[in-house]
């Protein structure tokens, strides 16, 4: 009995040494007056903008539950687990009198250091600002 391919035979043409060759890609024709093209957001505003990102929220989301500036996180929020004393080096500004920041669900949250109310709320991707 002979041995058999189960590749087709244009398939077994284009291998070599049983390694199959990448397949050819066509380049577009290009018209000689035509534009580059960029992708569509390169021309929004915000990308033509040399303003920095803004990373202030409006609403967070804590244990399941919306909050806005000037709503009250829970009291567990208020210990020192969760208070950020090196604000400096997570890109946050610093904290007004009688008022701290604190990690909560992935957002910085400068918050009164009696009460808990929210003063600000800042993404936690400010972290990674340059």
């Amino acid at each position: 009995m002979g041995a058999f391919s189960l590749l087709p035979q244009v398939q077994a043409e284009e291998t070599q040494n049983g390694v199959p060759q990448p397949p050819q890609i066509e380049q577009p024709a290009t018209q000689p007056d035509a534009q580059p093209q960029t992708p569509a957001d390169a021309t929004s505003p915000s990308a033509q903008s040399d303003a920095p990102p803004n990373y202030e929220l409006d609403t967070v989301v804590i244990d399941y539950k919306e909050h806005k500036i000037g709503d009250t996180v829970p009291a567990e929020y208020l210990t020192k687990t969760y208070t950020i004393t090196e604000w400096k080096k997570r890109n946050l500004p610093a904290p007004v009198e009688n008022s701290h920041w604190t990690y909560v669900s992935g957002n910085y949250l400068l918050i009164t250091n009696d009460t808990g109310k929210i003063l600000k709320a800042e993404s936690g991707d400010i972290f990674f600002r340059h």
